[in-house]
């Protein structure tokens, strides 16, 4: 059988309908331009919105973007599809008098069938679930139209009032930016462009002129066209800079404070007046006072009032910090204690601000804990007999109200308070209390060290959220809390004429600001409320796979276990099991041996993270503050296939530590690999040995017997989220050099009797990416790839004597294609350089072969993808890809396969197509359909030609979970 028709047949019939709808899509969209028009959609006097325009002049870029969005009214969308269009297609099934006989029908059945059910509850439940659901579908087609139109957009009807509200809102905009001289204003008697389509269809004959409208008149008195484009023009005027910046501070602590951290000041003189860096400015102080021990300052303190009156196009700015009755406080913490084994109504109740005073000499707990009144919320009056003191429902969690967590309070109340629950056990580490009820279960070294809060220093809100992020991600506990309790101030003089400040002197303004030394400060106790996650939980996951036309079914089992040693460790075991179709490659198919049979995978991981770096020295507090973890992990896959059966087993010990919540780095010291290759069968041990001496094809190394000793560094950086909705940046840089010590070993017998091979090499890579978020739920993303792999020294080839080449781990090669790279080309079969693997024997020779996988040595890739929403949890995206592999030394057998500059630019691959995407939040199921548009292998590169022609290894259809990069 010929390579062409040896491609899955439930591809190819997938491929050959989309390309059809693909074909039809251009004619259905000229009938529905030439049928419809939205203007028949209007009622009398309307007018619909086709374009607006802001029109100024030195605005930056991002301004004229930010007036573009206070726009309040904006006119249909046509990228990436018409949504007017979509929207009239479904008007012309929309029949409101259908859909009320229809609701008058389903009340009528339903009300028959509630009646005949009598008192039974049960079923009248359903029945009246049923019906509400039903009555809910058509009611939404009644007032927002049936499933067409809201895949669309209802024609914007322009309003002048909305335009008068968007001036406003743009002079208030430009006020804010400095322009306090600017004007701003609009026009509505510009008619829009023609666009290119209703351009062509008129020059083509199929759409005649307008037919004249009633002669209303616009705002300047100009005959009204129904279709209405709006300009609105800005006026800004001199743009005001920052000049003299003041400062008028009564408390003499905050005013050294603000001093000392001048220097990371947003506000500069000279910068263009801006209230958004003002506001910045005013967050940036309020941190700077909390990390400084004001644990109660707040932005409400801080004013800071602008004057333009003393020059021209200059403001100038006073800052003024408001000093509070009794003064700013600096608060110094007493003590730290854990609670390891919170509840969970404990720790709800601590997460949601319950704030019922600890009483005095609680059994178990630290005297100084017990001790503590209440924290900053809580009243200085005592609870009323019955009350459970105030609950704040700021952050409270989903699905607990106030009346649950009081109902607790009230129940441990009435069960005797804490006098008859087991007493805590207390362990101290680090000057740090660790409190639980019974023997700790977790190390208290380890816990100290996710601690970063300690005695004797000042409140910082860095270190409180640090902490809770430390102990996060230790993986342990469901969530954790870090609340602060007030200790009763100490006696004050109260002969002060003025209330004193954060330095203990009294706030007189006539007296000069002389530094004293600080006065004692205030005290906090630090109570962190931590509450365990289950020991051991587990994860199974169920699919499926349709390759070369057999459904292929696969399982996996997770299995997480945390705490086994008391460490705070986890280890994870996981186990695969799988069936996948694989097609018969020519000259293989026969009756006995159909096209397409199963390739049997199995596989087992064991992994244990210890969160802390394992070293045989002491490292006392390096990286303490950076989650450093040591992770080990050994693992096993299993393949068998029709050709051949393969084992890889592998051992990695790695160091992970994170700097931020955006930089992640892994260093692997030792990274073991032992790959074999029990069976092979004669036809595809020759058809590795033709590749191999035909055309220079390295597949043949995948299926030796190697060890594959190496060493690794990554450093990632990703400020994006998980569903990619942010203005982001992604790197990952890796580094690998394997092979160093092969010399030690490699020649001596006790090695070359297990007949593995062993190579030395170095490896390198960079991908780079960019994420643009151009609107709420619209957004453009691209990517660069790249990366070298090549040998330190030669290696002799065991099979040609006297023969050493430049050889690499075949897994240590560069690939390209598939869902996650080029994806108009299958998995690992674009490449290499402009050469083209060709089958040599059989009916076949000559032929392309599609089947054999491409390594290079040097790889370059990239993507560009427009990101949209289509309707409701559905997305949709248009994407270009391109790159290619090369080798990196000359081959005579493959000729166009190394890399040169002089011609490199020619041969990258390049692929377009469309993607539709699933986002369920929480999984994102993507579906992508790409064609070739450029191969530089065949003999007639443009393949874009042929797309609507050929299907069969032209489209590709790739199914992935997640974005693609």
């Amino acid at each position: 059988m010929k390579p062409s028709q040896q491609q899955s047949k439930g591809r190819q019939r997938l491929a050959s309908s989309v390309a059809a709808l693909l074909g039809l899509a251009p004619l259905a969209a000229l009938l529905v331009a030439v049928g419809c028009s939205p203007l028949r959609l209007l009622k009398p006097n309307e007018r619909l919105l086709t374009k607006i325009t802001v029109q100024s002049h030195d605005l930056t870029p991002a301004q004229q973007e930010r007036l573009l969005t206070l726009v309040q009214q904006k006119p249909n969308r046509n990228l990436p599809l018409p949504k007017l269009g979509i929207y009239q297609l479904g008007h012309s099934f929309y029949d409101s008098t259908r859909i009320e006989r229809r609701i008058a029908t389903i009340k009528a059945r339903f009300a028959d069938q509630l009646a005949a059910a009598g008192t039974d509850s049960a079923k009248i439940g359903k029945l009246a679930g049923r019906r509400d659901r039903l009555l809910t579908r058509k009611r939404t087609a009644l007032e927002k139209g049936n499933s067409i139109m809201r895949l669309g957009e209802p024609p914007v009807i322009y309003d002048a009032t909305l335009s008068r509200r968007t001036i406003d809102q743009l002079t208030t905009y430009l006020h804010s930016q400095g322009y306090f001289r600017a004007t701003a204003s609009y026009t509505d008697s510009a008619r829009a462009a023609e666009s290119v389509v209703g351009g062509t269809l008129r020059l083509l004959g199929l759409r005649h002129r307008p037919q004249h409208y009633i002669p209303l008149r616009d705002s300047a008195g100009q005959r009204l066209h129904r279709r209405v484009a709006v300009t609105y023009t800005v006026q800004e005027g001199l743009g005001f800079r920052l000049g003299q910046l003041t400062r008028s501070i009564p408390d003499s602590g905050v005013a050294q404070v603000i001093a000392r951290g001048q220097g990371a000041s947003l506000l500069h003189p000279g910068d263009a007046y801006n209230e958004d860096l003002i506001g910045q400015e005013r967050q940036r102080l309020e941190t700077l006072l909390k990390n400084s021990g004001y644990y109660d300052f707040r932005t409400q303190f801080i004013t800071l009032e602008a004057d333009t009156s003393f020059e021209k196009g200059q403001v100038r700015l006073k800052l003024l910090v408001a000093t509070p009755p009794g003064g700013h406080r600096r608060y110094e913490l007493r003590q730290v204690v854990v609670l390891t084994d919170a509840g969970r109504a404990q720790a709800l109740r601590a997460a949601t601000g319950d704030t019922a005073r600890l009483r005095r000499g609680r059994r178990g707990l630290p005297p100084t804990a017990a001790a503590t009144p209440r924290d900053t919320t809580a009243t200085t009056q005592p609870l009323a007999p019955g009350s459970t003191g105030r609950i704040s429902t700021a952050n409270m969690p989903a699905g607990v109200t106030p009346a649950a967590v009081s109902d607790s309070l009230t129940a441990r109340r009435l069960r005797g308070t804490f006098g008859r629950l087991a007493p805590r056990d207390t362990v101290r580490e680090d000057s740090v209390v660790f409190a639980s009820r019974g023997p700790l279960q977790f190390s208290a070294r380890v816990l100290a060290r996710q601690v970063t809060i300690r005695p004797g220093q000042l409140y910082n809100q860095d270190r409180t959220q640090r902490t809770q992020r430390l102990l996060s991600n230790l993986d342990m506990f469901r969530f954790n809390t870090v609340s602060y309790r007030k200790v009763a101030a100490a006696a004050r003089d109260s002969a002060a004429e003025a209330a004193p400040d954060s330095t203990g002197r009294p706030v007189l303004q006539a007296l000069p600001r002389v530094p004293t030394p600080l006065a004692p400060p205030n005290y906090l106790d630090a109570i962190i409320t931590a509450s365990p996650s289950p020991r051991f939980s587990e994860t199974a996951e169920f699919g499926g796979t349709y390759v070369a036309g057999l459904p292929g079914p696969f399982g996996n089992l997770r299995l997480k276990w945390r705490n086994p040693f008391g460490g705070a460790e986890v280890l994870e075991l996981s186990g695969r099991v799988g069936l996948e179709g694989q097609l018969v490659r020519a000259g293989e198919s026969t009756e006995a041996n159909p096209d397409a049979q199963y390739t049997t995978q199995l596989g087992a991981t064991a992994a244990l993270i210890v969160p802390q770096f394992l070293v045989p020295f002491r490292a006392g507090n390096f990286l303490r503050d950076d989650q450093p973890r040591t992770r080990f992990a050994l693992s096993y896959t299993y393949t068998r296939t029709p050709y051949y059966t393969r084992t890889n087993a592998e051992f990695t010990f790695d160091y992970l530590w994170q700097t931020s919540a955006y930089q992640q780095y892994v260093f692997t010291p030792v990274d073991i690999g032992l790959v074999n290759t029990p069976y092979i069968s004669d036809f595809y041990r020759g058809l590795l040995e033709n590749l191999r001496t035909t055309q220079g094809s390295p597949l043949y190394q995948s299926f030796r017997s190697v060890y594959e000793p190496s060493f690794s560094f990554t450093s990632i950086y990703n400020s994006n989220d998980l569903n990619q909705t942010r203005n982001a940046h992604y790197l990952r840089l890796f580094a690998e050099v394997g092979g160093l010590t092969r010399g030690l070993y490699s020649n001596e017998s006790w090695f070359t009797s297990t007949g593995l091979a062993v190579y030395n090499f170095a490896k390198i890579s960079a991908d780079y990416r960019r994420y643009y978020k151009l609107s709420p739920q619209t957004y453009f993303a691209w990517r660069l790839n790249g990366g070298v792999a090549h040998a330190l020294t030669r290696t002799p080839d065991p099979d040609q004597p006297g023969v050493e080449r430049f050889t690499i781990p075949y897994d240590k090669y560069f690939f390209v294609g598939g869902s996650n790279s080029v994806r108009a080309w299958s998995p690992r079969r674009l490449g290499t350089g402009s050469y083209a693997t060709r089958f040599t024997t059989g009916d076949a020779a000559g032929q392309r072969d599609y089947y054999t996988e491409q390594p290079g040595e040097l790889l370059l890739e990239g993507s560009a993808e427009y990101r949209f929403p289509v309707y409701s949890f559905i997305k949709g995206a248009l994407f270009t890809d391109f790159g290619n592999v090369w080798t990196l030394q000359p081959d005579t057998n493959r000729p166009g396969a190394e890399f040169r500059f002089d011609r490199f630019a020619k041969q990258f691959a390049v692929g377009s197509g469309i993607g539709i995407r699933m986002d369920f939040t929480f999984l994102i199921l993507r579906f992508d359909i790409a064609t070739k548009v450029y191969d530089p292998t065949d003999d007639e590169p443009w393949l874009i030609r042929r797309a609507l022609r050929q299907t069969t290894n032209q489209t590709v259809v790739n199914i992935g979970i997640g974005y693609p990069f």
